[in-house]
């Protein structure tokens, strides 16, 4: 995969212990949603980025690479 720029949206706000957790993205509150983004290297860091998601119960509601 390579690195590649992605934006994950989720519905809510997030808590700054929730912030933390997504240490290395660049993190938007944009009511009702966050908005998270950031470069990732590997495709294994995408899917754990939405395990971590799925483990603490957000729901995710876009994803999409980015261009660039």
């Amino acid at each position: 995969m390579g690195r590649a720029r992605y934006e994950v949206r989720v519905s809510g706000r997030l808590s700054d212990r929730a912030r933390n957790a997504f240490c290395g993205m660049q993190i938007q509150a944009v009511p009702p949603q966050t908005i998270m983004f950031g470069e990732l290297a590997e495709e294994s860091d995408l899917r754990d980025l939405l395990a971590l998601c799925r483990a603490m119960g957000l729901e995710v509601v876009s994803l999409q690479r980015l261009p660039g």
